[in-house]
């Protein structure tokens, strides 16, 4: 979500908007709506205060969307948080930021496609060190496209890297 545009110039014919705006382009069309208040501190995660680990978020590899980590929700309390619970908050936060959009999941699809083709190659070539590998590659740079998705699917692997670069959110 680093640098994100939240689809504003995306092609509108593939992807109409309002509904595959993400990120803050989505949050101020639902404030510009009214349908959200500008102060919604405490209603969705503020990127500044979220621990560097664990993820507080999973991903569905069969439809592609993220969701809350369940159990990471129930261990961890967030400052400030004035919902229900963590999950609530980053339930809340995927559909205020819309980061399940159509757009968003053809690229995180396009993301799994690539990353099922690196495990085959590897597994082919019997690569035992494949996934470090590809963690190495995908987080050389802090905060490379789709992100989280990356970690998710790297799983133990990304967090070892991730540790190993003192990531710290």
């Amino acid at each position: 979500m680093g640098g994100c545009i939240g689809g504003e110039v995306s092609d509108k014919q593939l992807h109409p908007l309002p509904e595959n705006l993400s990120c803050d382009s989505h949050k101020n069309h639902l404030i510009n709506k009214g349908k959200l208040t500008e102060a919604c501190e405490g209603h969705l995660l503020n990127p500044l205060q979220i621990r560097a680990s664990p993820c507080l978020f999973d991903f569905n590899k069969a439809t592609c969307e993220l969701q809350p980590n369940v159990h990471v929700c129930q261990e961890v309390e967030i400052k400030g948080n004035q919902l229900e619970s963590t999950e609530a908050l980053v339930q809340n936060t995927i559909d205020i930021l819309n980061l399940n959009c159509d757009r968003l999941i053809q690229n995180r699809h396009k993301l799994l496609t690539t990353y099922n083709h690196l495990i085959a190659n590897a597994r082919k070539q019997n690569d035992k060190n494949c996934f470090s590998k590809i963690a190495t590659y995908w987080f050389q740079k802090k905060w490379s496209s789709f992100f989280t998705t990356r970690r998710l699917l790297l799983g133990k692997h990304a967090e070892i890297c991730l540790e190993n670069m003192r990531y710290d959110g």
